[in-house]
């Protein structure tokens, strides 16, 4: 977890005065269930409540998804905010006051503060000229003729800049702010061949920029008439960065969870229109092509995407540009192909939502439009044109790394190209080379329940071990690494470094320093909820330990053998009698079940 510079003793004060179940209750509709409280998992859909939240351990796990941590690891999902902005945020409301420190307070951070209010009196000034009967009579026009109802203008905050060049500088110097925040902003531009500077957006219907946190961090605008550009971005500030950011994801986040999907068009007004015909799980790219960072997000939510651009050429680059960012990142995608000469905006107005739903059930995936946009292409019809084809297709199958679902499409390529199976498949050794250096997008490091099955008594341990259930002499037992799951031998590492005088774990303080370990951090979590029963717990215990030391000497005498093989094979006599004789003391041992003595042995 990402501290920053924020001191111990804040985040402490922090996590100390607010209650989980609090802040949970205004996400989750919990309901009481023994001495936790459970409600629908936030993070993924299901029908039967399996999201967990203890009062007493102030933490919460999903033993449906997996997701697990504390009050700030939970903020942090839902708003998309760091650690530091969470911490902040929660100090914010509790009346602590958490300090900025160091080089991440410098200028630019302070700037960024500034910043803040601004862009929020510049988006209620929008608002009031939009309200302007004179001011916004052009612009109030133009929205009604694209359909926008007023409830939408009123969620979105839809405003409009005046044609003037300095309406915005006037306004905003009256009311206090800085020319230089004002030019920090993105709002004003300075002019080349004289003093002072001019208002960036003028004639324009301007839409806010909101980042998850509900911060106005930047601004579009479309031109009211003829000009150009026709669409207008805030340039890059210290609040705002196009190639991070995804329009509306702030009003579209609850219902991209709800349903795991998310809607990717390009525009402003494709997505005011997506989210006033109900489909409200709808973002937009900024002007600019997907990025990592805009998948990164996405998966913090959604485990489907649909592409949803214009059927034109540029509309069909862009998906095509999204293949290397989504294929093995865990996300499924299809593109959906709008009837010619539509928009998203104009086809969900004329044909409504349903129809686009439809479309989307038909949709390819982004594979197969990859496949069947290069197998279509006109060149594939002459001989050169088909190696072209087969090479960049296989440069596309070698992206999926699910070798059945290669075979199948191979399969299908072969036959469109009218070329024999196998020599598609002789083909691929001398692509793969090239491929091996392809960059990809990095998994996602939430575990699944999935990751920790497999050593029962590993989790028993590990779960007695939490639950102060080991004795001194026990604990003392355990070596994380006899452990073969990472995530076992990573939390039993870190509880038996907070073991306290009497040998038990202290649980609170083993969970603030695990919550966002990677390998162990929803086990942790996991266990810490769970309240397994075991008949005779020091029976159990001493079966646990017995298999676990068993295991251990397995594997030492398995590394024995491979040191005596090599000993032979390069005629170190001496080395090889002394590791056959260790090897025959462990079979012995072995053989006669006494693995407390095969302890003792691999001990030495």
């Amino acid at each position: 977890m990402g501290r920053g510079l924020i001191s111990e003793n804040v985040i402490n004060q922090v996590r100390d005065r607010v209650d989980i179940v609090e802040v949970v209750g205004h996400h989750v509709s919990l309901t009481r269930a023994g001495q936790n409280l459970k409600g629908l998992c936030p993070f993924h859909q299901e029908k039967s409540p399996s999201f967990t939240v203890s009062p007493s351990r102030q933490i919460f796990h999903c033993f449906g998804c997996g997701a697990g941590g504390n009050v700030f690891t939970f903020l942090m999902r839902i708003t998309g905010a760091n650690f530091p902005e969470t911490v902040r945020d929660l100090g914010q409301k509790l009346g602590i006051d958490v300090p900025d420190s160091g080089p991440s307070a410098g200028p630019q951070a302070a700037q960024a503060n500034r910043l803040e209010p601004l862009n929020r009196a510049v988006t209620a000034w929008f608002q009031q000229n939009l309200r302007d009967e004179v001011t916004g009579a052009t612009a109030r026009a133009y929205l009604a003729g694209r359909g926008i109802q007023a409830e939408t203008i009123e969620r979105f905050k839809i405003g409009c800049a005046p044609a003037e060049w300095d309406g915005l500088i006037k306004a905003l110097s009256e009311q206090g702010f800085a020319p230089n925040d004002l030019a920090a902003a993105g709002l004003t531009v300075a002019r080349e061949h004289a003093a002072g500077a001019y208002d960036r957006f003028r004639s324009r219907v301007m839409f806010p920029i909101t980042d998850l946190r509900k911060r106005v961090i930047g601004f579009g605008g479309r031109i009211l008439g003829e000009g150009t550009p026709k669409y207008l971005n805030s340039p890059d500030t210290p609040l705002f960065k196009k190639g991070q950011t995804l329009y509306a994801l702030d009003l579209a986040r609850e219902a991209v969870a709800r349903l795991k999907t998310a809607i990717v068009v390009e525009g402003y007004f494709d997505v005011v229109a997506l989210h006033q015909a109900g489909l409200t799980h709808t973002v937009a790219t900024l002007g600019t092509a997907l990025t990592e960072e805009h998948i990164q997000v996405l998966r913090r939510f959604a485990s489907k995407v649909v592409l949803l651009f214009d059927p034109d050429q540029a509309g069909v680059r862009a998906a095509l540009r999204g293949l290397d960012l989504f294929v093995n990142s865990g996300i499924g995608v299809k593109v959906v192909t709008l009837p010619t000469g539509e928009d998203p905006d104009t086809y969900v107005r004329k044909e409504g939502p349903d129809a686009f739903t439809r479309l989307e059930e038909q949709a390819p995936s982004l594979l197969d439009f990859a496949l069947e946009h290069r197998l279509s292409t006109a060149e594939s019809s002459t001989i050169g044109g088909r190696i072209r084809s087969v090479d960049d297709v296989l440069r596309i199958l070698q992206k999926s790394e699910h070798p059945i679902e290669r075979e199948e499409r191979i399969r299908v390529v072969a036959e469109r190209l009218g070329i024999s199976q196998q020599r598609l498949i002789e083909r691929y050794p001398a692509l793969e080379q090239s491929e091996r250096t392809r960059p990809t997008v990095a998994r996602s490091a939430v575990p699944t329940p999935a990751t920790f099955k497999g050593v029962s008594e590993e989790r028993d341990l590990a779960y007695l071990l939490l639950h102060g259930h080991l004795t001194s002499a026990d604990a003392q037992r355990l070596k994380p690494e006899a452990f073969s799951v990472p995530a076992c031998r990573s939390l039993v590492e870190a509880a038996l470094n907070h073991l306290d005088r009497d040998g038990r774990v202290g649980l609170r303080l083993l969970l603030d320093a695990v919550v966002d370990h990677p390998d162990c951090g929803s086990l942790a979590t996991e266990l810490s909820m769970r309240e397994d029963h075991f008949d005779d717990v020091k029976a159990h215990v001493a079966g646990c330990l017995e298999t676990l030391d068993r295991k251990r000497a397995e594997a030492v005498l398995r590394d024995l053998i491979v040191q005596l093989r090599a000993a032979e094979r390069e005629g170190r006599v001496e080395d090889a009698r002394m590791l056959n004789a260790q090897v025959n003391e462990l079979r012995m041992h072995k053989a006669g079940r006494t693995s407390t003595g095969m302890l003792s042995l691999v001990k030495e």
